[in-house]
């Protein structure tokens, strides 16, 4: 019996996922840098004056946020745009796997030797090495050894998910995939009212003071923000945008207009309760976004310049190392507040230091890991079926 396939053989479709999606990469990378300088503000910049520090981490404290929306939807719309057909399950995972894991357990081992187990006990540490403490409601959980991998436990739970969400997208009939997609936007939008339904339980201590976090519910944040099947429905928006676009489905948006549309929604979630804050938000000027710039075919600028290309394939290793730069960046520099002028050049020397590590991790491990580990795929490949046969 032939294997199972997620993805029916090819049809005329497939020439348009095959254009490079250039200012979706490029855009990754300013995402990386949105939730570096969230983590920054965490910080307080460094810096004691709090006529300076309270404005700026108030403009900054959803960019974490932000950031991991538009990831989690760049996720669906790109393993989408990039199916190819006669894969099979076991393959594919077997390629996401080997994309992160590389850079997952490099970074886990580093950051435990530089911080230790923090307030995370040993099992929560196991959970987080084998990417499932998403699934865990404890901050000290989902939020343990280094911090961002609690987004790969969720990513991890997107790639198991694929092969079966995949042909129900597929199903879809082309003049659903609106009224799918405003489902799930509205399913996202009722996430936050759902959760404010759960007890209150233990609430954000000290180790968050300088946090947005502080004093919020664990269990309703984690239900509305860490949950894996909750972020899942990011996912699968980004998928049924993928096939639109490639469908020309959709009218073209053009880029700069959403990106102010995503300025706007950023602007406003910052006014509203915590719950809100996490994702309903701005999940749809995030998804127009991600929309225009898969659209986008305009002469290469600020998104699809090689530079920008290039730093949007070291983002996903710079979002892995940051905040192990910046633990180490406040160990040295210690509780005493500088200067604007030492603040600022600490902070660039802490960016600067964290693209280098990056690159270091993309270039030692990421790439090499990668390409072994796909070379060795376990899983047989299906043979192509021709249209004729």
């Amino acid at each position: 019996m032939p294997k199972a396939s997620l993805l029916p053989e090819p049809t005329g479709t497939l020439s348009i996922t095959a254009r490079r999606l250039d200012a979706l990469t490029g855009l990754r990378f300013y995402a990386a840098l949105l939730v570096f300088a969230f983590h920054i503000s965490l910080n307080r910049f460094y810096i004691g004056d709090s006529d300076v520090v309270e404005p700026l981490q108030f403009i900054l404290k959803n960019g974490g946020w932000f950031g991991v929306t538009f990831f989690f939807i760049l996720s669906g719309f790109v393993l989408m745009w990039s199916a190819r057909a006669g894969d099979t399950p076991g393959r594919f995972i077997w390629r996401r796997v080997a994309k992160i894991v590389p850079n997952h357990a490099v970074t886990f081992f580093i950051a435990l030797a530089i911080g230790g187990l923090g307030a995370s006990t040993i099992g929560e540490a196991t959970a987080n090495l084998l990417l499932i403490h998403a699934w865990v409601p404890a901050d000290t959980a989902f939020f343990s050894i280094n911090h961002p991998s609690w987004s790969l436990s969720a990513e991890l739970f997107f790639y198991l998910a694929f092969p079966f969400v995949l042909p129900l997208v597929n199903r879809i009939p082309r003049h659903r995939l609106l009224l799918i997609g405003t489902t799930l936007i509205t399913l996202i939008m009722l996430a936050p009212l759902a959760a404010g339904l759960l007890p209150t339980g233990e609430v954000f201590g000290p180790n968050h003071a300088q946090s947005p976090l502080f004093g919020a519910s664990i269990p309703q944040i984690w239900a509305v923000y860490a949950l894996p099947p909750v972020r899942l429905l990011e996912f699968a928006l980004g998928m049924l945008a993928a096939r639109a676009v490639r469908e020309r489905t959709l009218p073209t948006i053009p880029l700069r207009p959403a990106l102010l549309l995503a300025a706007l929604g950023y602007a406003g979630s910052l006014f509203l309760p915590i719950t809100w804050q996490m994702d309903a938000a701005y999940v749809i000027p995030v998804l127009i976004l991600v929309i225009a710039a898969a659209q986008d075919i305009s002469p290469p600028g600020i998104f699809a310049s090689p530079a920008a290309v290039r730093l949007g394939e070291l983002s996903f290793a710079f979002y892995m190392v940051h905040d192990i730069i910046l633990t180490l960046t406040r160990t040295i520099v210690g509780p005493a507040a500088l200067q604007p002028f030492p603040a600022v050049i600490t902070i660039l020397a802490a960016f600067v230091l964290s693209l280098a590590c990056a690159y270091l991790l993309w270039r030692l491990v990421e790439v090499p890991a990668n390409n072994a580990l796909r070379s060795r795929n376990p899983f047989p490949a299906r043979p192509t079926i021709s249209r004729e046969a």
